[in-house]
């Protein structure tokens, strides 16, 4: 089954190239169509890079089997004011989903997603992929799938890990807990804060 949709869309790329190839000659007999097609396409060009800058805003996507899980959609490049937005909407959580933030993970845990908090950069393959993974957007939906055709596991994408949070037990007073705030890069840590959390997780902040 996977070899015939394999050669369908071979045969469908050949078709589309063919196309594109008449259509490109039939626009360069004339000078006039094109200057209109670049003309056309300049506009479109112009339109999309004003609707990102100016219309397209950073949102958080929560998963809806993973509830202690954020996609980030449109993030915004600048990473230190991307850590302050996740920092803060961190400590929404806190204050709004008690249920959800008291949840504490062990260490090695190999529950999804692996954190009390979890972010992570919004990515989608494209539909005609079949060789890609699907992106974190399938776990907006899904629970992992390891055993499937095509596996579906969140540790695969540690390279699109912005952020988690952890509570862990204070050593010497076990009615005290502190919230670990980990930043990463490309799947490597770069930078942690230490919130500082009562028993009934009021906070305060002490950076590291």
């Amino acid at each position: 089954m996977r070899i015939f949709l394999l050669l369908y869309l071979v045969l469908l790329f050949c078709l589309l190239f063919y196309l594109m190839y008449k259509i490109i000659r039939w626009i360069i007999r004339k000078k006039v169509r094109a200057y209109w097609t670049l003309a056309l396409l300049g506009i479109f060009l112009l339109t999309k890079i004003i609707n990102h800058v100016f219309f397209t805003k950073m949102e958080f996507i929560q998963s809806k089997v993973y509830l202690n899980l954020y996609l980030v959609k449109n993030e915004i490049k600048d990473r230190d004011s991307l850590n302050s937005i996740i920092k803060e909407r961190i400590m929404l959580e806190i204050n709004n989903n008690s249920d959800i933030t008291k949840k504490i993970y062990p260490k090695n845990t190999h529950e999804a997603p692996y954190a009390t908090l979890a972010f992570y950069t919004y990515t989608k393959s494209s539909k005609l992929s079949m060789f890609q993974d699907y992106g974190t957007a399938y776990f907006i939906d899904n629970e992992e799938d390891l055993g499937g055709m095509v596996v579906e596991d969140l540790s695969m994408y540690q390279n699109y890990k912005l952020a988690t949070y952890n509570i862990r037990t204070h050593k010497k007073d076990t009615t005290l807990y502190y919230g670990v705030l980990a930043y990463y890069k490309q799947g490597y840590l770069v930078k942690t804060d230490t919130l500082i959390t009562k028993s009934n997780l009021t906070k305060t902040y002490e950076n590291k």
